[in-house]
């Protein structure tokens, strides 16, 4: 086999270049290039001698070229729920580029056993790596229940909540591929669970908790990764018992995913988790329903019917169900609520929810070798553009 150099394999590709703020792991280059080729990132600069080796230009001026939102709650948007409508899953795929979401997690609550069997295996039958330019890339299955604490339900409906089964879950992992999992640790049986999803790769995530600083604290130390909607759903932090919470923040390695809408969390404590956990900890979720990109009404969580009323969806009896949350207002969000960086706030949307998730070495930067998903945001944060595997996929002019 013949071996030629790095510079002639570059220049044997069809080379895309985009020109603007491209935003690194830790700055912002103001007149920084990104240079696509093959679905991947061929080169990036801080300046613009890469261009005259590229095919194609693309200046976006002042605003920022950042590595695609990688969501890990999608629970539904745009009229589209996950578990009730998995045929509908390509569409809401092609609408989430408009919130600059190019991979995300369609996640399923706690569900009778009809609902899993159809919109897992559809769900399975889209999820596939490399993506494509006509939608945001299906990584998997969030699995949010059904093992769950019944008093930490929120807006599980409690008929669907059941009991740590390893045999159910075996199954419900034979269905489509599960990438995260939320349960309840401290559930009778949970062990048996968290090791069974270990073993074939999930992640496990504690949320729907009721369970206490130290069994939180030692669960971290063993199966569990990461924390579902940090603060929501789960015992309290209170000072003389810390909590699931607290245990997330004590903890050094955990990661947690929180809902930076200003409603789930306020955003003193956002600014908390953040001085606690830094960007490295956090993943920006939206865990959007059916009513994101809608107007006020009546929308569809899997079996519960919600209704959006001021942007705010609740159930009837008045818990909140989920958000309307999109990851370009929780990325505006978080850089209001923490004073972060924007290359903070980035890894806070793209790298860190792409690491926890085993998808690190292909997702969530900008740089050699990871895939060409790129979200460009103007100066208002808006979402301008989003680049998909190197081909442009979205512009601010279809909204």
């Amino acid at each position: 086999m013949i071996h030629r150099p790095l510079e002639r394999k570059i220049h044997a590709m069809r080379l895309v270049a985009l020109r603007g703020q491209v935003v690194t792991d830790y700055e912002v280059w103001p007149e920084g290039t990104v240079l696509f080729g093959d679905g991947s990132v061929a080169d990036v600069s801080p300046d613009d001698s890469l261009v005259a080796g590229a095919h194609e230009v693309h200046d976006y001026g002042e605003a920022l070229i950042l590595p695609g939102f990688v969501d890990l709650q999608v629970n539904g948007a745009f009229g589209i729920d996950v578990a009730s409508e998995s045929s509908r899953l390509p569409e809401l795929s092609r609408v989430l580029l408009s919130t600059g979401t190019t991979s995300y997690l369609p996640t399923v609550i706690s569900s009778p056993e009809g609902i899993y069997e159809e919109a897992m295996p559809a769900i399975g039958a889209v999820a596939f790596p490399g993506g494509s330019a006509s939608g945001a890339e299906v990584l998997g299955v969030h699995l949010e229940g059904p093992f769950i604490n019944l008093d930490k339900r929120g807006a599980h409906a409690a008929a669907h909540v059941v009991r740590p089964d390893t045999e159910l879950l075996g199954l419900l992992l034979d269905l489509g591929p599960v990438r995260m999992i939320t349960l309840a640790p401290e559930l009778e049986g949970a062990e048996g669970l968290m090791a069974l999803a270990a073993n074939r790769g999930v992640v496990v995530s504690a949320g729907h908790s009721d369970v206490a600083f130290e069994p939180a604290y030692s669960a971290m130390d063993g199966k569990v990764a990461g924390v579902t909607h940090l603060f929501n759903a789960m015992s309290a932090m209170h000072h003389r018992e810390p909590g699931l919470p607290g245990a997330a923040f004590a903890h050094p390695r955990t990661v947690c995913g929180l809902i930076a809408d200003g409603l789930h969390v306020h955003p003193e404590m956002v600014g908390l988790a953040f001085r606690m956990l830094g960007p490295d900890r956090i993943c920006l979720v939206t865990d959007a329903i059916a009513a994101a990109g809608m107007q006020d009404g009546e929308y569809r969580l899997a079996t519960r019917t919600v209704f959006a009323h001021n942007g705010v969806p609740k159930l009837g009896s008045g818990s909140l169900a989920g958000s309307v949350l999109t990851m370009r207002e929780a990325f505006k969000n978080i850089l209001a609520f923490t004073g972060c960086t924007i290359p903070e706030a980035s890894r806070m949307a793209s790298s860190s929810p792409a690491r926890l998730v085993g998808e690190g070495r292909r997702k969530g930067r900008l740089t050699h070798g990871y895939d060409a998903d790129a979200t460009v945001l103007a100066p208002d944060l808006s979402v301008e553009a989003v680049w998909l595997s190197g081909e442009l996929a979205y512009t601010g002019s279809e909204a």
